[in-house]
């Protein structure tokens, strides 16, 4: 079996270095093949040394003169004193080797523009998007663009269908891939006119199985594999969603112990309420790839805990083990 080297920003995310290293030991326990390049202030590896000794002790760890803050400007990170940030190397390692995978759970601003600058988009590719895979009744659904890009045009939303379903593909080799426009019905005539000239290009575009419009209702429940929609819709779509889940599994623990009879059935049901909760827990889903750079560089929620990290980083080892990258680059380039 090969070996996964994985760059991690330590710096990144809300919890952090806590959850990035908890997360790291969690994954590599399950896959002992993975190897880590960890990248932070010495004051970090420090600290975390006698708390993690056998994964620092056997991982590679690259110094950091400092780290990109949550809201910190994007031209501001590329600034030279920037250039030598925990984000900043663990992004430009993989100009060198496009074997390895960077995750981090930092400013989204700052891995795009670190992305395009070093690594450069894929050939016919003008603007990267954020793709990733949202839970659904009847398969994993590859939603795009998550955040990446506010304001689109009709050609970049065709390229991030083409981006999408070849991603699709490649983790799901199987499946004939499904791609649908995300907008306000199902109708022909429905949606503004960058909805309606995508529509058309999608129609004429053989590289993808376009299927119409998909509303944002059906996106549980929709036959599609792929839905691409521009970075802003994409982004409240995806929190409006970790919203309501959190919201159902917070309400139904609420319920489920309010009383001593609840509490005795809430024990009977358990099972069936972990199995409900697993199903529609936001962090099982999470690492989004920053889908079109020439690079697998990988978007941790901010908020994600230990078990959403590890979830990324299994994630990262399924893009290698698909030869994503590459599969990218050749559907992109027909």
């Amino acid at each position: 079996m090969s070996k996964y080297l994985i760059n991690l920003d330590l710096h990144g995310g809300d919890f952090a270095p806590q959850s990035v290293l908890e997360g790291a030991n969690l994954a590599k326990t399950k896959n002992p093949y993975i190897n880590f390049n960890l990248h932070s202030e010495k004051f970090i590896y420090e600290k975390f040394k006698p708390i993690f000794p056998n994964l620092l002790a056997n991982s590679k760890w690259t110094q950091s003169e400092n780290f990109i803050s949550p809201d910190m400007k994007p031209s501001d990170a590329l600034k030279k004193n920037n250039r030598n940030s925990s984000m900043s190397n663990a992004i430009l390692n993989l100009k060198e080797d496009k074997n390895q995978i960077t995750i981090s759970a930092g400013n989204t601003g700052a891995m795009m523009a670190y992305s395009t600058v070093y690594l450069r988009t894929i050939e016919n590719i003008t603007r990267p998007a954020i793709a990733s895979l949202f839970p659904s009744e009847k398969h994993p659904v590859c939603f795009l663009d998550l955040g990446a890009n506010a304001e689109c045009t009709s050609e970049n939303l065709l390229d991030f269908a083409v981006m999408g379903s070849t991603y699709y593909k490649a983790l799901y080799p199987q499946i004939d891939t499904k791609v649908a426009l995300l907008n306000i019905g199902s109708e022909e005539l429905k949606g503004n006119n960058l909805i309606q000239e995508t529509h058309e290009l999608m129609k004429s575009d053989k590289k993808i199985n376009y299927q119409g419009f998909v509303e944002a209702d059906k996106i549980t429940s929709t036959n599609n594999h792929v839905i691409v929609t521009d970075g802003f819709s994409g982004n409240i779509a995806l929190k409006t969603a970790e919203g309501v889940s959190k919201f159902i599994t917070n309400s139904l623990k609420k319920n489920l112990t309010s009383s001593s009879y609840s509490k005795f059935l809430s024990l009977l049901l358990k099972k069936n309420f972990n199995n409900f909760k697993n199903s529609i827990d936001p962090r099982n889903y999470n690492g989004g790839m920053l889908i079109g750079v020439n690079g697998i560089v990988i978007k941790s929620h901010g908020n994600a805990d230990s078990h959403a990290f590890a979830n990324a980083i299994e994630f990262g080892v399924k893009c290698i083990d698909a030869d994503l990258l590459n599969e990218i680059k050749k559907n992109v380039s027909k």
